[in-house]
Formats: structure tokens, C-alpha cells, sequence
């Protein structure tokens, strides 16, 4: 096995064993992950061939490998490390992650996005989230199209729902055994003590000094007390969240795909969700019967997305003349040349119709044709009424 191959397990069984020990720690124990230990064996050998000289032996028990390496941007692991142009370090993914895991105390720590987005597309998809939202996903595509829209949608709007909303729900889907299996997968009551994310709309829970959500950057966003005291949720209130993986993988990015949806609505722009199950996210149509497909892409690490994009061979095929993969203008703010990275994998693989846009600048886009198609529906009034 070559380097490079050892450096690509390491970081495997790292992640993978970082997001166990976080599904599986216990209170008052201690949950030892047999990947994550082989990962950090791997990491170190490497660690001691490439860096000799600042090798620390009391680097190599893991509870020190997490707050020296973990929580730090992966970049810096490999400060000191001489002659690595076999291992292309700057070519790989990994390299762009932020830190794995964020630290709460007590020798605790959570899981960052980054470490569960490269389990997600680098590793496993069936474990960890990705259960979770296979597990709707399934029921869904065997939905009829109506019906997949109504409820994926529903999920995206309700992170968390009422016992009577879901009894509702339930009773609308009544004789469709798909439909009541997917809303079944979906949700899970909540059973202690937390609050509405004002952030995500998921839920915070405090877990020793940090208050805890789907996603670091709802956990470090710091809500205000008078926000928390607002949105409470006591265990027994009957009140039923999304699964994390759920709300990771289906209802977040689909937040995006109904901002889009609701800008087309707004300039009177014919769209639809998800055509053909989910073929692509949306479909917009213009009036001179110009077809743009959209894939909304809520993947803050563009290395993520261009891998995601190079292994699936660009825009998948369809009958529209320009595609569009369309990211939050927060990602391009935070990474500057997330679009150039994007734009020159499209390049490689020749596709010459598809673009990566920010939200931003599709809004000016449908502005635009929204404004000159009111523009032209008066000016045609204005003819009628003259005749």
C-alpha cells in the first residue's frame, strides 16, 4: 500500500470513528473506537516517516490526538512534514476540512459538519446520518410525483411538528403505506428538555458548556436568552423533531431549493420541485420556452462538491438548455474561489452549458427576466388598448 492510499484510510477510519464515538458515547463512560484508534495508528505512522524531527511520542493516545489534531483545521496536521510530493496533499479533499470536532469540556467533544459531510461522501453512506435520510429517501421515490413533492416539502417546512399535525398528515396519506412508512422514518419525539434552533428551526440542547444543534454553525451561532426562553420545548409537551440525518441531508438543503422556488413565484416564473423524483431539484421554464435545471447544493466545502460532481459526470441529462448547480452566497463570502474551483472541474469534463452560481446572483437573473416580462406585458396591453 502507498502512502497516499495509507493517508486516504487514515482519514476514513478517523472520521468514521469520530462520528461513533459521538452517536455512542454513554454517560459517565468512556467509548473507545476501534477505527477511530486504527485511523490515528495509520495517521502517526505516516506522521513519524514524513516528520521525524518534531515527532512527539506522547502524541499517539487518543484522547490527545482529538485536542491536537481533531480540533484543529486539518491543514495544519501536517505543519513540519518535509518531501510529501508523493502523498499531492493540496489534490486531496480532506486537506480543506475544517476541524473534525468542536471542543465541550470534560474530555467531550461534538461533531463537526465537515467530519459527517466526508463520512457522507467519502466513505459510508449507510452509516451514521445517512440511515436516517436513506431511510426516507427510499419511501419517498416510491411515491407518485404529487405526492413526493407534498411531503418533501412538508418535512422541509416542519423541522419540528405538533402530535396533531402529524395525526393530520398521517390521516391525509391514510391508504398510501409508503407515505405513512417515510413520515414514520422522518420524525422521532423529542425527549428531553431543549429549545427551537433560531438558526435551523432544529433543536439546541446543552451538552455540558455548548448548546448543541445539527450543525456547528447553529451551535457557535450563540442565540440570546431571550431568544431561548421563546422557543422551549419541555419533553413532554407531545412535540416530535426530524431525525438529524434527516434534517441534514433533506430539510436543510431543501431550504434553499424553496428560496429559489419562491423567487420564480415572485416574478411569475413557471418552476416545479424535484421533476421526475428528484432528477434534478428544479425545473424553471420561460415564456419563449427557455428550460434552466437547477441543483441547489447547500456543500460548504467546494473540494466536497467538485469530487461529488466529477464522480456523478457533471449536470445529469435532461432537456434544458442551460443548468445551473447554485450555492448560498455565504459559502462564496467564506471561500472566495468556490466558484472558480466548481467552474474549472466543469471545464475538465467539458460541459459547456453548466454554470455554479451563487443564490444571489440567480435572483438578479430571474429579476431581471421577471422585469423584462412585465415590461412586455404592458407594453402589449397598452397596443390592445390602443387598437
Amino acid at each position: 500500500m502507498d502512502d497516499l492510499t495509507r493517508l486516504k484510510t487514515a482519514m476514513q477510519l478517523i472520521t468514521v470513528g469520530l462520528c461513533e464515538k459521538d452517536r455512542k458515547k454513554i454517560k459517565g463512560e468512556y467509548f473507545y473506537s476501534k477505527r477511530l484508534i486504527h485511523g490515528i495508528n495509520i495517521f502517526q505512522y505516516l506522521n513519524y516517516k514524513y516528520n521525524q524531527e518534531n515527532f512527539d511520542f506522547n502524541q499517539l493516545h487518543e484522547q490527545k490526538f482529538i485536542t491536537d489534531y481533531a480540533m484543529k483545521p486539518v491543514r495544519d496536521w501536517f505543519d513540519g512534514w518535509k518531501n510529501t510530493e508523493n502523498l499531492k496533499l493540496e489534490g486531496q479533499e480532506f486537506y480543506y476540512m475544517e476541524e473534525l470536532v468542536g471542543d465541550i469540556g470534560s474530555c467531550m467533544f461534538y461533531v463537526n459538519d465537515c467530519c459527517e459531510d466526508y463520512v457522507q461522501y467519502y466513505v459510508e453512506k449507510d452509516i451514521i446520518a445517512g440511515i436516517e435520510q436513506r431511510a426516507v429517501y427510499d419511501c419517498l421515490k416510491l411515491l407518485e410525483q404529487d405526492d413526493y413533492v407534498y411531503l418533501r416539502k412538508y418535512f422541509i417546512q416542519h423541522p419540528i411538528a405538533g402530535q396533531g399535525d402529524l395525526r393530520r398528515l398521517k390521516l391525509r396519506y391514510s391508504q398510501n403505506e409508503m407515505a405513512l412508512q417515510a413520515i414514520e422514518n422522518a420524525y422521532e419525539e423529542i425527549r428531553e428538555d431543549c429549545y427551537v434552533c433560531p438558526k435551523c428551526g432544529w433543536t439546541l440542547k446543552k451538552e455540558k458548556s455548548k448548546m448543541i444543534c445539527q450543525s456547528r454553525y447553529c451551535t457557535e451561532s450563540k442565540p440570546s436568552k431571550e431568544e431561548l426562553n421563546l422557543a422551549k420545548i419541555e419533553r413532554n409537551d407531545g412535540k416530535f423533531r426530524l431525525k438529524r440525518g434527516v434534517m441534514m441531508y433533506i430539510c436543510t438543503p431543501g431550504k434553499l431549493e424553496l428560496e429559489i422556488l419562491k423567487c420564480c413565484e415572485k416574478y411569475k416564473i413557471k418552476s416545479s420541485l424535484w421533476p421526475e423524483l428528484d432528477k434534478y431539484d428544479i425545473e424553471i421554464v420561460f415564456d419563449n420556452g427557455e428550460i434552466w435545471a437547477v441543483d441547489a447544493k447547500q456543500v460548504r466545502n467546494p473540494y466536497f462538491l467538485r469530487s461529488n460532481i466529477r464522480n456523478a459526470g457533471g449536470f445529469p441529462e435532461g432537456n434544458y438548455q442551460k443548468a445551473l448547480y447554485v450555492i448560498p452566497d455565504e459559502f462564496k463570502n467564506e471561500q472566495t474561489d468556490y466558484i472558480k474551483i466548481i467552474e474549472a472541474e466543469l471545464e475538465k469534463i467539458g460541459k459547456n452549458n453548466i454554470y455554479c452560481v451563487t443564490l444571489g446572483e440567480l435572483k438578479e437573473e430571474l429579476k431581471l427576466k421577471g422585469t423584462n416580462r412585465t415590461k412586455k406585458e404592458t407594453v402589449n396591453a397598452t397596443d390592445k388598448k390602443e387598437i
